[in-house]
């Protein structure tokens, strides 16, 4: 909720989901290519405020939004 002077907040909203990496052209060199995380599968989770900060919903939130250093090679590299 927002007023003039202050807002509050209730609840956040994130997105993540499942990556892979992918390759393609960058678009001001397209004979260089780049490897970036393309999502596959969009996940939404809603927390209240006191939830947010929790140990086991800051694991969980952790789990779910560093699915991108699990699809990365193996030597952890990203071009």
């Amino acid at each position: 909720m927002h007023t003039r002077s202050t807002y509050r907040v209730g609840y956040y909203t994130l997105h993540t989901g499942d990556v892979e990496p992918t390759t393609m052209a960058r678009s001001d060199d397209p004979s260089d290519v780049m490897t970036v995380m393309r999502l596959v599968r969009a996940f939404e989770v809603l927390t209240c405020v006191d939830c947010y900060a929790q140990a086991p919903v800051r694991r969980e939130r952790e789990r779910l939004f560093r699915t991108e250093v699990r699809a990365l090679p193996d030597d952890g590299a990203v071009t």
